[in-house]
């Protein structure tokens, strides 16, 4: 695809993937052109700059419509932030539930608990199992995520996409514009 119109540029390689698939969704046929764009998604950092570019003058006015549009849009998450913060405790083992510090009835591995069930004073289970057994305890309360480490480590598409810098699958099309590498 040819640029025609403006390109829009970026620092970051995550936003400029985020604005090209947002012009994708709606129907503005955008590439990302500029650096790896693949491997510095996966490893966090940033070279140089990213454009998204355009195939034609008359995409280019919805493009700046549209990322106008998004630019004011609130990045929009399912549920309260504290949901997603919130650790699941009911995966931890039973033997580890906290007592009520005031009553000393155990509590139910439950975050979301305020006020212990037996006594109506204010709690916080997840903080009463880190005072007793230390962070680590809640560890498998968490979404595994990989480390920094892990994430350099990967094989981000050793050959991106020459079109968009996409990663290339084992068939040899590029996972975000579906065209084959030659």
């Amino acid at each position: 695809m040819r640029s025609k119109g403006p390109p829009f540029r970026f620092r970051s390689a995550m936003h400029a993937v985020a604005a090209r698939d947002y012009l994708v969704q709606n129907g503005v046929p955008a590439q990302l052109v500029g650096g790896n764009a693949d491997a510095t998604v996966f490893s966090m950092r940033n070279s140089g700059v990213y454009e998204v570019v355009l195939a034609t003058d008359d995409d280019a006015k919805l493009a700046i419509y549209l990322l106008e549009q998004w630019s004011q849009e609130p990045v929009e998450m399912e549920g309260e932030l504290d949901d997603h913060a919130t650790p699941d405790l009911s995966v931890l083992d039973a033997a580890i539930a906290p007592v009520c510090p005031n009553c000393t009835a155990v509590l139910p591995l439950d975050a979301s608990l305020a006020a212990c069930p037996n006594c109506d004073e204010p709690v916080d289970v997840a903080a009463l199992i880190v005072a007793t057994h230390g962070p680590e305890a809640l560890d498998a309360c968490y979404e595994a995520s990989m480390s920094s480490e892990e994430l350099m480590g990967m094989d981000a598409s050793a050959s991106p996409c020459p079109a968009c810098g996409g990663p290339i699958n084992e068939r040899g099309a590029c996972g975000w514009c579906g065209r084959r590498r030659r």
